[in-house]
C-alpha cells in the first residue's frame, strides 16, 4: 500500500504527469507514518426528493473486513467486496468511464499527515481513501448472453492496485464467476474471488445496476 499511496500523492500534487514521470516522482515520496485508521464498511444512504441524505436508511453497502473470530472462537471468513468506480467521466447510465475494483482497505489520514503529503491549494485533501485492486476495463459484452467479462488486472506478476477517493466509488457490484464446464468443489462464497480469474458483471442484482450495465 505505501507505493500506491505515494503514486496517489504525486498524482494529486502534480496532475498531468505521464505514467513514467509519476513512477519516478513517487519513488522519492517518504510516507511519514506506519499506521492509519481503517474502516470496515462503506454505507450508501437514501437521498430524498429534496436531495437530503437520510442516514437511517442504507440502500447499499461495501464490506472490507479481514477474517476474525466470533465470540465462540469460530473463524469468520474475510470479506472484500467489489465495486464500480467512476474513473472521472462516468455518466448516469452505461459503463463508459467506469471500472470494477475490489476494495481491500478503507482508511483516513490525520490532518498532520495530509499537511505533510499534499500541497496547499484551493481543493482540500480527501478525508477518506480506499486501497483497491483493479479488474480489466469494460470491453464489448459477450455476444451470447450480453454480460461484460472482466478479469484481474495483472502487471509484472502482481495485481494492479491504486489509492482512490471514497467519493469515486459509485456502488457495490456483483460478479458472477466464470465457472467453465463445472464449478470446482473447493470454491466457496468466501474464496471464489481469489480462486477464480475471470468473471461476468451481474446487471440483474437491482434496478440501478441494470440501468448502468445494460
Amino acid at each position: 500500500m505505501p507505493e500506491a499511496l505515494a503514486r496517489y500523492v504525486v498524482g494529486r500534487n502534480q496532475p498531468g504527469l505521464s505514467a513514467a514521470q509519476l513512477e519516478r516522482e513517487a519513488a522519492h515520496i517518504i510516507i511519514p507514518f506506519d499506521t492509519v485508521a481503517t474502516f470496515h464498511r462503506i454505507k450508501f444512504n437514501s437521498i430524498n426528493a429534496r436531495g437530503i441524505q437520510d442516514s437511517s436508511v442504507t440502500v447499499d453497502s461495501v464490506h472490507c473486513q479481514p477474517s476474525q473470530e466470533d465470540k465462540r472462537g469460530h473463524m469468520i471468513p474475510a470479506r472484500f467486496d467489489t465495486v464500480l468506480v467512476n474513473e472521472g467521466d462516468g455518466g448516469t447510465t452505461g459503463v463508459d468511464g467506469y471500472r470494477v475494483a475490489q476494495v481491500r482497505v478503507v482508511f483516513t489520514l490525520t490532518n498532520q499527515a495530509s499537511n505533510v503529503l499534499f500541497r496547499a491549494g484551493p481543493a482540500q485533501p480527501p478525508t477518506h481513501l480506499a486501497y483497491v485492486e483493479w479488474f480489466t476495463p469494460f470491453q464489448q459484452p459477450e455476444s451470447h448472453h450480453g454480460l461484460y467479462k472482466v478479469a484481474r488486472l495483472i502487471r509484472h506478476g502482481e495485481r494492479l492496485a491504486s489509492i482512490i477517493e471514497i467519493s469515486d466509488i459509485c456502488r457495490s457490484i456483483h460478479l458472477i464467476p466464470n465457472f467453465g464446464v463445472a464449478a470446482p468443489r473447493e470454491w466457496t462464497s468466501s474464496t471464489v474471488l481469489e480462486c477464480c480469474s475471470t468473471f461476468f458483471v451481474n446487471p440483474f442484482s437491482d434496478r440501478h445496476a441494470y440501468l448502468t450495465l445494460v
